[in-house]
């Protein structure tokens, strides 16, 4: 894959007044978080975001990579300002600055219809039986400890792919017994085509953690640090409607990504 660099300034950011202007990695392709149609980000994710750096009094354009791993590359390199929807860990807050928290992320269980689990396994805190199973997941991304023990028992079962329409149609092919997808994303693509007629969500939550904003050191100062967080703190009950919406959207099917 090679890499796409789009840098394209929000409308509204170029109206704002403000004095700085931060470099975001967004992805064309995630939704209902984050999708290009057209030279336009939509998602919740993008309106949480701008929501917040209007608030912040700050500007943005977006820059798109083909993978998170490659996005925290570029962040190393000083080219990527914000990373948004980040879990928080020690390793990368060597290299990372995090916001206060601004939503939660469910990483859920998928499976295929013709492999329910057992009331058994659905209320598993420990998740061993998928030491026996193959597993896909996205590579770069955060599942907990319960998770890591699994990887740790068999590095074999578990399959890092990039993209979530990858990573379900292995799941449809049968090729995977199971994929662990965020919640939201998961409801997006069951509800569609040729996901709907064979992939089911399990009730085993796999992980659920606060997600962040990861900032370049430096970026901002200690002043606009704090009011960046303040943005986030003062907003919150707006940015919980706006996931509520969305939430309402994805249980009618009525999310739609326009080319």
């Amino acid at each position: 894959m090679f890499v796409s660099l789009l840098f394209i300034v929000s409308g509204s950011a170029v109206a704002q007044a403000c004095t700085q202007t931060v470099t975001v990695s967004a992805s064309d392709n995630w939704p209902p978080y984050s999708f290009r149609s057209g030279e336009q980000y939509h998602g919740l994710d993008i309106e949480i975001l701008e929501l917040v750096l209007k608030n912040a009094d700050l500007c943005w354009r977006y820059v798109s990579f083909p993978s998170s791993s490659r996005t925290f590359e570029e962040f190393k390199k000083g080219k990527v300002d914000i990373i948004f929807a980040a879990s928080f860990t020690q390793e990368r807050r060597r290299f990372s600055e995090f916001s206060v928290p601004y939503r939660d992320e469910v990483m859920q269980l998928f499976r295929h219809e013709s492999n329910p689990l057992s009331a058994q396994r659905a209320l598993t805190p420990t998740l061993s039986f998928l030491s026996k199973s193959i597993v896909a997941v996205n590579r770069g991304s955060v599942y907990g400890e319960a998770f890591s023990r699994v990887v740790q028992q068999c590095p074999d079962c578990v399959v890092d792919i990039n993209l979530a329409t990858e990573r379900f149609d292995l799941l449809v092919k049968k090729r995977v017994d199971y994929a662990v997808e965020d919640l939201f994303t998961g409801i997006y693509l069951i509800n569609r085509d040729p996901y709907k007629a064979h992939i089911r969500a399990s009730r085993l939550s796999v992980h659920k953690n606060p997600v962040h904003y990861m900032i370049r050191p430096g970026l901002l100062s200690e002043k606009r640090l704090q009011q960046f967080n303040l943005a986030i703190i003062r907003n919150q009950a707006a940015i919980d409607a706006l996931i509520d919406q969305h939430f309402q959207r994805l249980l009618s099917g009525s999310v739609q990504v326009k080319p």
